[in-house]
């Protein structure tokens, strides 16, 4: 009879059941921080392809800039379709600089959300004459040889990548470092190094044509 009350005071021990609830909620939050870590990185990925990568080209010439008119020859406006291919809208210009045909996204020349050919056309016409930022020594392909002529380009773009990586990427490595705290808390470390890594993937596979081009 002892021995019974014994066995059955051991399953139903209180400290026990408190181990097994704390191991239980944290392996929940090292799920919960590994799975905000994979949903950010699609931000990051999307962050790094698209503003990051010309950024970091754009610095690399940046000292080579100088003062020029971008005589506007056309202007062109694609429709995108986000919903079912996640294309985006595009406008930029095309024209001529010292008789070089160039290519300028017109950056803050545009004001407002612009929807159509004709909302683009309101703003930039066809002859215009627009002071900008020139170096003929950027590779065309990057389409970076053209910028909008800010008071300090160089400031402009730092301050560029700074807000990229608070707004990005500090989210995401935060929630890779919760998941990787819980997970050894838990003592589920190759989960959260599964979630972890699973998370670099898309943003790994963004870089490549940012390190592509730098080559």
């Amino acid at each position: 009879m002892n021995q019974s009350k014994i066995k059955k005071t051991e399953k139903t021990d209180p400290s026990n059941n408190e181990l097994a609830n704390n191991v239980t909620f944290m392996s929940g939050l090292v799920a919960i921080c590994g799975t905000a870590a994979i949903l950010l990185s699609f931000w990051v990925a999307i962050c790094t392809g698209g503003l990051l990568g010309k950024n970091i080209y754009t610095l690399l010439y940046v000292d080579g800039f100088e003062p020029a008119t971008f005589t506007v020859e056309k202007v062109s406006f694609i429709k995108g379709n986000n919903a079912s291919n996640r294309t985006y809208d595009k406008y930029w210009a095309d024209g001529d600089i010292n008789g070089s045909k160039e290519k300028f996204g017109l950056g803050n020349y545009i004001s407002g959300v612009i929807q159509s050919q004709e909302d683009l056309e309101k703003q930039v016409s066809v002859g215009q004459k627009l002071p900008v930022l020139y170096n003929p020594e950027a590779p065309s392909h990057l389409e970076i040889r053209v910028q909008f002529p800010e008071k300090d380009l160089k400031q402009t773009l730092k301050r560029r990548q700074e807000k990229i990586f608070n707004t990005a990427y500090l989210p995401w490595l935060s929630a890779i470092g919760l998941c990787l705290f819980f997970g050894i808390i838990a003592r589920k470390i190759k989960m959260a190094i599964g979630f972890s890594i699973g998370s670099m993937f898309f943003v790994v596979f963004a870089w490549i044509p940012t390190l592509l081009n730098l080559l």
